[in-house]
């Protein structure tokens, strides 16, 4: 993999958002704060091995270039999107961000979002 510069690592604003489980679901990305990796810390909302995060943890993935160009489940909050958006080179389509609780709900539900709960 090649490496980020230390310039595009610093765009990041370290939200932590990349750390929850997502799913898309038509126009909306819902993001399960309850569903994140076991690196992230949810009192500072950071991931614990940030600088490492690449070589510790196998699901972690870099947010590159492209991805801030394209990924339609980054929200428009992350630094990087931010960033394609004032080169006008952001071409994902907009989507609503939900966030939800996946803890609660009824497991038998054959809908895995109608199980989310809103967020307080």
């Amino acid at each position: 993999m090649r490496q980020a510069s230390p310039a595009w690592e610093e765009k990041c604003s370290r939200c932590g958002l990349c750390c929850h489980e997502k799913v898309i679901v038509g126009r909306e990305v819902v993001y399960d704060l309850d569903a994140h990796c076991e690196h992230y810390d949810p009192k500072t909302h950071q991931c614990r091995i940030y600088l490492e995060r690449l070589e510790i943890e196998a699901r972690c993935r870099r947010v590159s270039r492209f991805s801030a160009m394209f990924a339609s489940y980054l929200p428009e909050t992350c630094a990087y999107v931010q960033w394609a958006r004032s080169k006008h080179i952001r071409f994902a389509i907009r989507r609503h961000i939900r966030f939800a609780r996946g803890n609660c709900g009824d497991s038998s539900d054959e809908d895995p979002i109608s199980s989310l709960c809103p967020a307080k």
